[in-house]
């Protein structure tokens, strides 16, 4: 492969997720390049195994493994992107609800204004 990016891989048992950075890259090219990466690890894998390219993040913040929260697009077409939030305190059942509206709506600051200021305001 010829680029140079940072990859972290998040693992179960059953499938296989791989978050890859791209900085200073446009959500066209990161959709393009990860096109490209799924097609070159799935080449070099035995048959049945695949690499499927589902998404990108942009911004995104992995916290640890299955925990991570992002605004995602599922094509280069798509202008709104979704909130996806994983094993997160935002989507678990077990956290208080005010906690759960609060920390969603202080990340969809930080991810929206990039100021910390605004994010320690939140009521």
């Amino acid at each position: 492969m010829k680029y140079n990016v940072d990859i972290w891989g998040l693992y179960d048992c059953f499938c296989c997720s791989m978050f890859v950075l791209l900085k200073g890259r446009s959500r066209e090219e990161a959709f393009r390049i990860g096109k490209e990466i799924a097609s070159s690890i799935t080449a070099i894998n035995p048959d049945p195994v695949t690499l499927k390219f589902e998404k990108v993040y942009q911004p995104c913040f992995l916290l640890t493994k299955k925990r991570y929260v992002g605004y995602s697009y599922e094509s280069p077409e798509q202008n709104e992107p979704v909130f996806d939030a994983k094993g997160i305190e935002t989507v678990r059942r077990d956290t208080c609800p005010a906690v759960a509206k609060i920390l969603e709506r202080s990340i969809r600051i930080m991810f929206e204004e990039q100021d910390l200021t605004k994010v320690r305001s939140v009521p």
